[in-house]
């Protein structure tokens, strides 16, 4: 059985790898994706959830301290509320990315 960790790495990178396929967003963003995660699991766990609480809290312009509190209302609950809740942050953050996407590449007749 996969850890709900992987779980969730393996749907968004499959996610990601849909959005591409469709020319919804760039093949750099699966790039970016994969290095980012390379990166992360290279540091020791501390170290990684700083940064990403970092990185988060400036994407979602909130302050660190709310962004806290927030994942620690998160995490108290179950899995599968857990897992919704990213699966729902991803499609959003997608929307956005596809739009960027769209706005920087103006789609011709030829897709």
């Amino acid at each position: 059985m996969l850890h709900a960790a992987q779980t969730f790495e393996t749907w968004l990178l499959h996610r990601d790898v849909e959005a591409v396929e469709g020319n919804e967003v760039s093949a750099t963003l699966l790039t970016d994706l994969h290095a980012a995660m390379a990166e992360a699991r290279a540091r020791p766990p501390e170290a990684r959830d700083a940064l990403a609480l970092m990185d988060l809290a400036e994407r979602v312009n909130l302050p660190v301290d709310h962004l806290t509190d927030l994942l620690a209302t998160l995490e108290a609950q179950p899995t599968v509320a857990r897992e919704i809740f990213l699966r729902r942050f991803v499609e959003a953050w997608l929307k956005e990315q596809r739009a960027e996407y769209a706005s920087k590449h103006h789609r011709g007749d030829d897709g």
